[in-house]
């Protein structure tokens, strides 16, 4: 949702007038700051949509979308860094998001493909940081066409770019340029599962 769409629904449910000024306060950012992202057609965050809910009393989501589909969470936070080792199975839970934001998600294979999950380190900076909300569609494992996948490499969960060489190698690469890229052979002994395209970052918009 646009900052400006959720401005104007926001005085719709509580029929009330405010003023930028107040939503930036709230916000805890400046007015200026509200304006540009408004004059920019910028979407807000999901923290921030929290924060308004909170405040008002509200429920944004549900309400400005006429319904809403349930999601799963899965509490495995795939690492932008060293991986994310994971022993057991991974607890699930759902969250609903409005069908207003999936259907400006392009090309999504089916809505009962999307699941949540957290990420976490810094190697894909400044796209995503530690601790963002990233929505994967589970159907889209093909990278032939580049993107941001969820992937697991010997069962430890990442997040990362891939890139396929004519070689048959297949690289690795974080979007922090501290890291380096890595690159596999295909008679490296390296189990790789692509398990998903990351189709948006609700913490920031991806």
């Amino acid at each position: 949702m646009l900052v400006i769409e959720v401005l104007n629904h926001l005085q719709n449910l509580t029929q009330k007038h405010i003023s930028q000024a107040e939503f930036a306060r709230v916000l805890d950012v400046s007015p200026v700051s509200i304006n540009k992202r408004i004059v920019r057609n910028s979407e807000i965050k999901v923290s921030e949509i929290e924060l308004l809910e909170k405040h008002y009393g509200v429920n944004l989501i549900s309400s400005s979308a006429g319904d809403c589909i349930e999601i799963d969470h899965i509490h495995i936070n795939p690492s932008c860094g060293s991986g994310t080792v994971v022993l057991e199975d991974a607890e699930v839970t759902p969250i609903k998001l409005g069908t207003q934001l999936i259907e400006t998600v392009l090309k999504v294979s089916h809505p009962n493909n999307l699941k949540t999950f957290k990420a976490s380190g810094d190697s894909m900076e400044s796209i995503i940081e530690d601790g963002d909300l990233l929505l994967v569609d589970t159907g889209r494992t093909d990278f032939n066409n580049g993107g941001v996948f969820l992937l697991t490499i010997n069962n430890d969960w990442f997040i990362k770019r891939l890139r396929k060489r004519l070689s048959g190698e297949l690289d690795v690469i974080s979007d922090n340029t501290k890291y380096p890229v890595e690159t596999f052979k295909p008679d490296d002994d390296i189990e790789i599962i692509v398990k998903g395209r990351v189709v948006k970052n609700l913490s920031r918009g991806l």
